[in-house]
C-alpha cells in the first residue's frame, strides 16, 4: 500500500510512472511447505518431484496476493509482472553469475559458513536472526603446555605442569581445536593457584576477572610480553598426543575469558584467516550436513549431535581438564526460517568477495537518499563489516549454480560456453532440465573437445543459488536501461536482504547503485505489540480489515479504511499494533471527510467551471482567504508527499478538512448557496471557490484512497472524457491566483472572528460593535467594497450586523462585551473591543438571517432574489 501511495502522488503530478510488481518464487521455506504438505522428507523426495510442486505452489500463492492486491487498488503493470522463475529471469540471472565469474568476484572456497543443521544447508548473514535468550555452556577449561621459553620455564618449580587456560561457549568444537590464539601487543603472566597446585598462563588483564569466576586467588610468579608466546605449544584436548601451537592474532580481545583464545578452523571465520595466514593445513571438517560428528573425529563422538548429546559428551571427556562450567545466556544465531540454532562448519561453498567491492558499495551509498535518514548510517556500518556473501544453497528449490566437477571436487569447471549451452536447454525444455538431464547433454563432446578438456569424467553441481542472489538482480532483469530506480520501499530487515544484495550486484557489474531513494517501513504486531504467529493464534490479516472476522471479532472496515490507516499510522520505521480502536478513529475520520465531499458535490450540482468559473480579481475577501489557504495546504500536501512523509499528509488533510473547510468555509457560505440567486455572482464566488476545495482535496487524498477519490470523481457533474481522477486535468490553483492577493485586513478579521466565537451566545441574533483604531476599521471596511449591507463582515463574523466605532461606550443593551489584540506587523496599537448587543432586526422567513425589518417580511436580499417589490411585502 506504501508503494502504491507513492506511485498514485507522482501520477497525479503528471509523472509517467513504470511499476512491475514482482515475485520471488525460490526458496526454502517454499521448499518446506512442499514437503510439509506432501508428507515427505528431501531424503524421500526425489529434486524434481520436490520442484515440480514448489512450482505449483509459488504460482497459487502468487495469484492468490496478486488478487488480493488488486483488491486493494495496487495501481501497477500487473500483465507483465515479473517472477523468479520465469525463463527469461533465469537465464539474465545465469548469466549475470558467469559475468561476476569472469570479472573474479563469485569464486569458490572452502572456509566456514553458517550452517542449518535442522534444513541441511548454508545460510548467508542475511537469514540469520539472533536469539538474546540462548544458553550454551561457559567453559574454562585448561590445555598442557609442551613447549615454553626457557624464561617462562625457569619462574615454574621443578617438576610442576603449566596450563593455557582457554574460555569457550561452544565445547562441541574443542575435538575441533588446531591452536590457541594470543595478542602479541598484550602482557601475559604465569599464576600459581595454591588451592589447586597448578600454574596457569593467561592475559595479566584479565587475571582478575578470572579470580572472580572461579573463586580463587592466584599468585602472579612471572610477566611477559605475548610476542614469547609463540614458542609455546600445548597437547590437544581431546587427542593428548597432538602437538599445538600459540598463534599471534588480532581479534583476540580482553572483553571476557582469558586472553588465550581457543581456535578451531573449521568453526570459526576469525580461526579460519589466522590458519591460512600462518599457512598451518586445514584439518578435515568434524562436523556433517546433519549437524552431526563424522568419522574425522574419535569413534566415541561419532554420530552425536554437536549441539546436543556430542556437545555433553565432550565435557564429559574433558572433566578433569574443566575449571569452571556454568549456563551462559547470550545472543547467539538461529536459522531464521527454523528458529533453531545454526553452526559454523567449513565446506566448499560459492562467494561473493565482498572486499572486492565494498569501497565502491560504500561510495555508492553516499548518493542514495534514504528515509529515514538515520538508516544510511546502518546500512554503511553493515557494508564495513560484511564478510563474504556465501550464495550457495545445498536444496532443490532454486536456480543452478551452473558448474562441473571433476574427480577431483576442488576444481569447478565453470564457463561462458558451458553456461550459453545451458541457456539454450532451458529455453526448450525449462530450467528441470539441470535435474533431468544427463551430464552429457549438459556438457556434451563437442564442448568439451572445443574447451579443450582433459578426457575425465565430470559431475554436474548440486548447489543453487541463495534467493538473495535471486532478488538482487531484479534491477537488471526488470527496470529498462539505465537499471537505475527512483524509489525501492521495504521492510527495515531488507538493509540485510533485498536492498544489500541489489547494491553488492549492481556496483559489482556496473559500479553504481540501483535505486535512488531507499524508504524503510516497520512491521504490523498484535494490539499488544507481539510479533503475529499463526502458532500464537495472534495474526490479524488484512483481508480480516477488509471484509471482518467473526472468530477475531472485527467488523469489516474496506478498503478506504485500511489505506488511511497505513497512511497515518504505519508509514514509519517502528513497528505498528494493529489495535481496533485506531481503525474505529480511522472510520471516523474518513467519515468526517466523506460527508464533506458530500456537500461540496451537492452544491456544485449544475455548476460547469468552463462556464461559472468567476474571477479572483473581485471576490469577497473569505473566498479568497479559503483560495489561498487552499494553495498553502496543498504545496504542503505536495511537500509531504514527495519527502514520503504520509502520516503528514493524512493529518494535514483531515486537519485542513476539519477545522478550514467544514467548520469554516462551508459553514460560512451556506447563506450564499442556498438563498442567493442561483447564477448570482455572490454564489457563483462561492461555488467557484468549492470547485477548487473539491479539486484540491480529491488530489490531496487520491493517492491514499484512491476507491474514495474515483468514487467522488465519476459523480462529477462536469468531469469530461477521462475516465480516472488520476488522468484529469485538474485547474491550476496558482494560476487562477496568480493576479490576486489577500489584504491584511482578512487576517485581522480571522482573529477578531475568533474572540467573537469565545462568546456563549448565538452570534446569528447579535450586532457587533467593533471600537478600534481608524486604521483597523478602514482595511476592514474594504471588506465590505461593492457589496450590499456589510455582507462581507457579517458572513465573517456570522452577525447581523457590524458597526465600528473610534472610543468605546456603554452600551446598556449589551450582553457581552469582548477584548483582544491584533498583530500588526508596525507596532502600532492593535487592540480592539468587540460589543455583541441584540439586534433589532427581525428573522427573514427564507434566509433564517437576523436581517429583515419584520417577522412576516422577507429581507431585501430575499425579496430581491424572489423578485418581490417591496410594497408587497405584508402579503408575503
Amino acid at each position: 500500500i506504501l508503494k502504491d501511495i507513492t506511485v498514485r502522488s507522482a501520477l497525479i503530478k503528471g509523472r509517467r510512472i513504470h511499476f512491475t510488481p514482482g515475485w520471488d518464487c525460490h526458496g526454502l521455506p517454499i521448499e518446506l511447505k512442499v514437503l510439509k504438505e506432501n508428507h515427505k522428507y528431501s531424503s524421500e523426495a526425489s529434486q524434481t518431484d520436490i520442484r515440480n510442486k514448489a512450482f505449483l505452489f509459488s504460482q497459487k500463492v502468487k495469484e492468490k496476493q496478486k488478487s488480493s492486491f488488486m483488491e486493494w487498488g495496487i495501481l501497477a503493470d500487473w500483465p507483465n509482472s515479473y517472477f523468479t522463475c520465469n525463463l527469461t529471469y533465469l537465464i539474465k540471472q545465469l548469466n549475470t553469475f558467469q559475468d561476476l565469474y569472469e570479472k573474479g568476484i563469485i569464486l569458490r572456497d572452502h572456509k566456514p559458513v553458517f550452517w542449518s543443521p535442522v534444513n541441511r544447508t548454508s545460510l548467508a548473514e542475511a537469514e540469520l536472526e539472533y536469539n538474546s535468550n540462548h544458553v550454551s555452556p561457559s567453559v574454562f577449561i585448561k590445555f598442557s603446555v609442551i613447549k615454553c621459553p626457557d624464561v617462562i620455564r625457569a619462574a615454574l618449580d621443578p617438576g610442576s605442569k603449566l596450563s593455557v587456560v582457554i574460555w569457550t561457549t561452544t565445547p562441541w568444537t574443542l575435538p575441533a581445536n588446531q591452536a590457541v590464539c594470543y595478542s602479541p601487543k598484550q602482557k601475559y603472566c604465569v599464576a600459581f593457584c595454591s588451592a589447586r597446585k597448578e600454574f596457569y598462563l593467561l592475559a595479566c588483564e584479565m587475571l582478575k576477572d578470572f579470580e572472580k569466576t572461579m573463586h580463587i586467588e592466584l599468585n602472579v610468579i612471572t610477566t611477559f610480553e605475548g610476542s614469547l608466546l609463540k614458542e609455546v605449544t600445548y597437547s590437544h584436548p581431546i587427542s593428548k598426543d597432538r602437538e599445538c601451537p600459540l598463534l599471534p592474532a588480532n581479534h583476540v580481545t580482553m572483553d571476557k575469558g582469558t586472553g588465550l583464545v581457543h581456535t578451531a578452523p573449521n568453526h570459526g571465520l576469525d580461526d579460519y584467516i589466522v590458519i591460512k595466514k600462518e599457512q598451518i593445513p586445514l584439518n578435515p571438517c568434524i562436523v556433517n550436513e546433519d549437524g552431526c560428528y563424522n568419522s574425522y573425529t574419535i569413534k566415541e563422538l561419532q554420530g552425536k549431535s554437536v549441539l546436543d548429546a556430542g556437545s555433553k559428551l565432550v565435557l564429559d571427556f574433558l572433566v578433569n581438564d574443566i575449571l569452571h562450567l556454568e549456563d551462559y545466556k547470550h545472543s547467539y544465531p538461529y536459522d531464521w526460517r527454523s528458529k533453531t540454532p545454526v553452526i559454523l562448519r567449513s565446506c566448499h561453498q560459492w562467494f561473493i568477495d565482498i572486499n572486492q567491492i565494498r569501497a565502491k558499495a560504500i561510495k555508492s551509498l553516499q548518493n542514495v537518499n534514504i528515509v529515514p535518514d538515520h538508516f544510511k548510517k546502518v546500512f554503511q556500518r553493515q557494508l564495513e563489516s560484511s564478510p563474504q556473501w556465501c550464495i550457495s544453497r545445498q536444496r532443490a528449490w532454486g536456480v543452478p549454480i551452473p558448474a562441473f566437477y571433476s574427480s577431483d571436487q576442488n576444481k569447478p569447471l565453470v564457463h561462458r560456453i558451458l553456461t550459453d549451452h545451458l541457456c539454450s536447454l532451458i529455453q526448450k525444455h525449462g530450467i528441470h532440465c539441470w535435474w533431468e538431464k544427463d551430464v552429457n547433454d549438459l556438457l556434451p563432446p563437442k564442448l568439451k573437445n572445443q574447451l579443450k578438456l582433459p578426457d575425465e569424467i565430470y559431475y554436474k553441481g548440486s548447489d543453487i543459488m541463495d534467493i538473495w542472489f535471486d532478488s538482487g538482480i531484479s534491477w537488471k532483469c526488470v527496470l529498462p536501461e539505465p537499471h537505475i530506480s527512483d524509489i525501492c520501499i521495504e521492510g527495515v530487515d531488507q538493509i540485510r536482504g533485498w536492498f544489500n544484495s541489489s547494491l553488492l550486484t549492481s556496483v559489482a557489474i556496473r559500479g553504481t547503485a540501483p535505486y535512488k531513494t531507499l524508504v524503510l517501513h516497520g512491521f504490523t504486531t498484535d494490539p499488544d505489540g507481539r510479533k503475529m504467529s499463526k502458532s500464537e493464534g495472534n495474526v490479524i490479516s488484512p483481508e480480516d480489515i477488509l471484509s471482518g472476522s467473526k472468530k477475531n471479532k472485527i467488523p469489516p472496515y474496506g478498503i478506504d479504511v485500511l489505506r488511511w490507516w497505513v497512511a497515518a499510522h504505519a508509514c514509519q520505521s517502528e513497528n505498528i499494533a494493529v489495535k481496533m480502536e485506531i481503525l474505529d478513529e480511522c472510520t471516523q475520520n474518513l467519515n468526517k471527510v466523506r460527508n464533506v465531499f458530500k456537500f461540496l458535490l451537492g452544491n456544485l450540482n449544475e455548476y460547469n467551471p468552463s462556464i461559472h468559473i468567476t474571477s479572483p480579481t473581485h471576490m469577497r475577501a473569505l473566498d479568497l482567504y479559503m483560495l489561498y489557504a487552499l494553495k498553502n495546504f496543498y504545496q504542503k500536501v505536495e511537500k509531504q508527499y514527495s519527502l514520503i512523509q504520509y502520516k503528514g499528509v493524512a493529518k494535514d488533510i483531515l486537519n485542513f478538512v476539519t477545522n478550514e473547510v467544514s467548520s469554516f468555509y462551508c459553514h460560512l457560505v451556506k447563506d450564499r448557496l442556498y438563498c442567493e440567486a442561483q447564477h448570482s455572482k455572490e454564489r457563483l464566488d462561492c461555488q467557484t471557490v468549492l470547485h477548487f476545495i473539491l479539486s484540491t482535496l480529491i488530489r490531496s487524498i487520491g493517492p491514499v484512497c484512491p476507491h474514495l477519490a474515483e468514487e467522488i470523481f465519476l459523480c462529477l457533474p462536469y468531469r469530461d472524457a477521462a475516465n480516472s481522477v488520476f488522468v484529469y486535468e485538474w485547474p491550476n490553483l496558482s494560476k487562477f491566483l496568480e493576479s490576486t492577493t489577500v489584504p491584511i485586513s482578512v487576517a485581522w478579521a480571522n482573529q477578531i472572528r475568533d474572540v467573537i466565537l469565545k462568546s456563549e451566545v448565538k452570534t446569528i441574533e447579535m450586532e457587533a460593535i467593533i471600537t478600534c483604531s481608524s486604521r483597523i476599521t478602514d482595511e476592514l471596511q474594504n471588506l465590505n467594497k461593492g457589496l450590499r449591507d456589510n455582507t462581507g463582515l457579517n458572513e465573517f463574523f456570522q452577525v447581523s450586523d457590524v458597526k465600528f466605532a473610534e472610543c468605546h461606550e456603554n452600551i446598556s443593551e449589551s450582553l457581552v462585551t469582548l477584548n483582544g489584540d491584533l498583530n500588526l506587523s508596525d507596532g502600532e496599537n492593535g487592540s480592539f473591543t468587540v460589543t455583541l448587543l441584540k439586534t433589532k432586526q427581525e428573522k427573514c422567513p427564507r434566509c433564517r438571517l437576523f436581517t429583515s425589518s419584520s417577522q412576516t417580511n422577507l429581507c431585501s436580499r430575499c425579496a430581491h432574489v424572489l423578485n418581490v417589490p417591496l410594497s408587497h411585502q405584508s402579503s408575503v
